[in-house]
């Protein structure tokens, strides 16, 4: 903890610029939140192999994967199971609702959905760019508007709720 507060201090001292001083600050406490999100993930990983294991899987491998939160890309490594005659699988994927392929966590494409709402993308891209700490261009954003709307039509019909 007391290196932390000296990297907040060192940080405070050496811009003379406010803005440039509170962006900095931003910067390092989003680095921290996803240097502490990654060490927590992968201690939930940990946690995940007795369980895993009680339903027939044995682990096949560990992978690295990476994910754009509300707070930034965090980068982390879990393990993939595997048992003849099922699925392979991610447990900790699945507890955190990371999609297969799928690079951005639901929260923030909800964030980038309801900016979208009342914007062009253009406008979204910079409203996401200017306010967090990951960047989007305004191509990406139409393709995770059209990817979420098929995910939804899916899932309704599914449901029984569209004919």
């Amino acid at each position: 903890m007391e290196s932390i507060i000296a990297d907040i201090v060192k940080i405070i001292k050496s811009e003379n610029n406010v803005i440039a001083r509170e962006k900095a600050l931003m910067c390092y406490f989003f680095d921290l939140i996803r240097e502490l999100m990654t060490a927590a993930l992968e201690e939930v990983d940990a946690g995940l192999v007795e369980e895993t294991k009680k339903q027939g899987y044995q682990i096949e491998k560990k992978n690295k994967r990476s994910v754009v939160t509300a707070f930034g890309e965090i980068s982390y490594w879990r393990r993939r199971y595997a048992c003849p005659g099922k699925k392979a699988k991610y447990p900790l994927d699945k507890l955190m609702g990371y999609d297969k392929y799928k690079r951005y966590s639901v929260l923030a494409v909800k964030d980038i959905l309801q900016v979208s709402a009342v914007a062009t993308y253009r406008n979204t891209a910079l409203a996401v760019n200017t306010l967090s700490c990951f960047k989007i261009s305004h191509s990406k954003v139409g393709k995770l508007i059209v990817q979420t709307g098929k995910q939804i039509k899916a899932q309704q019909q599914s449901a029984g709720i569209l004919a």
